[in-house]
C-alpha cells in the first residue's frame, strides 16, 4: 500500500478544511488538472481514507480515515511528505515490527538499498526511528511513543487493504500481515485452506462452506493448521483440528498458536471448555485410521 504526493497534499487539504471541498478546490490548490484530481479521488477512496458526498469530497467513515485524522491533529506540523510518501509506509510498517538493520529491510521490502538508508535518515531526523549499534552495524528500532498515531495509521491502512481482497459473497475470518482468511458458500478463485484443505492430508470432511485465503499461492501444511485453528468455531471444528494435528504431529509440533496448548492439554486426558473430549477422539480417530 502505498501513497503518492499528490494523495497526501489531497488528503491533508480534505483533513484540515472547515468545510466540504469541491473537485474543483483540489484541482485549484494542488494545481493539476481535472482527470488527475479525479483519479487521487478514487485513489483515496479505494484506500479508505476519502468520499463522495453529493458533489463535495470528505473523510470516509472508515478505519484509516480514522487514524489518519488522528495522526493529523497530533502532528499536524509534521513533514507528512516525508512520513508516508512513496515507499515510506511499507518500510514503517516493518519498522514498527521490531528492531531491524538497513540490510533486514531492504531484504524485507524489497526497497533499494540507497532509498532505505535516504528514508531512515529523515525517520532519524524525525524522532521515528531510533538508532543503536549492535557490533558495527546500527540497528533501528521504531519510536512506539511519540509516534503510535503513524504506527496505527500505517496498520489500518493496511488491514483495509487486506480486507478488499475478500470477495463481496465471502465473510472475513482473519487478515494477516499479508494474506486474508475467508470463507464462502460459493466456489471462488481463491487458494483452498483450512478445513477445505484437510482432503489433501487424508482427513476428508463433509462441509457446508469453502475456506480460502488470498492473494493465491501454494501453502505449507503449518499455514493450513494455522488457518483451521483460526477459523473453528464450536467444539466440532475442534475436534478436526485435533485429528488433524495427532495425523501430522511430526510436522506441526513446532507450529505456535494459543490453541495447540488447549489441543495438548486435551491429549493428554484434562478437560479444557469448548473441546471436545477424549471419548469424543478416540471414536473419529479408528474412523480416519489415527493412532492416538
Amino acid at each position: 500500500m502505498r501513497l503518492n504526493r499528490n494523495e497526501i497534499k489531497a488528503l491533508l487539504l480534505i483533513t484540515s478544511s472547515e468545510r466540504v471541498l469541491r473537485p474543483l478546490d483540489l484541482t485549484s490548490s494542488l494545481g493539476l488538472r481535472r482527470g488527475s484530481v479525479s483519479r487521487i479521488i478514487t485513489n483515496l477512496k479505494d484506500k479508505g481514507l476519502a468520499d463522495r458526498v453529493d458533489t463535495g469530497i470528505v473523510l470516509a467513515k472508515a478505519s484509516p480515515a480514522e487514524s489518519f485524522k488522528r495522526l493529523y491533529y497530533a502532528h499536524r506540523a509534521s513533514p507528512f511528505q516525508l512520513l508516508l510518501a512513496d515507499e515510506r509506509i511499507e518500510l514503517i510498517s516493518k519498522l514498527g515490527e521490531s528492531p531491524k538493520s538497513v540490510k533486514e529491510l531492504h531484504e524485507e521490502t524489497d526497497i533499494p538499498l540507497k532509498t532505505v538508508y535516504y528514508y531512515l535518515h529523515d525517520f532519524a531526523r524525525l524522532g521515528i526511528a531510533v538508532p543503536s549499534k549492535k557490533g558495527k552495524l546500527s540497528n533501528y528500532t521504531f519510536n512506539d511513543v511519540y509516534w503510535s498515531a503513524l504506527k496505527d495509521f500505517v496498520s489500518a491502512l493496511q488491514e483495509y487493504d487486506q480486507a478488499r481482497l475478500v470477495p463481496r459473497e465471502g465473510l472475513l475470518i482473519k487478515i494477516y500481515k499479508d494474506s486474508v482468511l475467508f470463507k464462502s458458500l460459493r466456489a471462488q478463485d481463491a487458494t483452498y485452506t483450512s478445513f477445505s484443505a484437510y482432503e489433501d492430508y487424508g482427513i476428508e470432511l463433509g462441509l457446508r462452506d469453502n475456506y480460502y485465503t488470498l492473494p493465491k499461492r501454494e501453502l505449507s501444511i503449518q499455514e493450513i493448521f494455522i488457518h483451521s485453528l483460526d477459523s473453528a468455531e464450536g467444539r466440532s471444528q475442534r475436534l478436526f483440528c485435533v485429528l488433524f494435528y495427532l495425523k501430522h504431529k511430526d510436522r506441526l509440533e513446532g507450529v505456535e498458536h494459543p490453541m495447540v496448548k488447549d489441543i495438548k492439554a486435551v491429549l493428554r486426558g484434562e478437560k479444557v471448555k469448548g473441546y471436545p473430549s477424549m471419548e469424543d477422539i478416540e471414536d473419529r480417530t479408528e474412523m480416519y485410521g489415527i493412532e492416538l
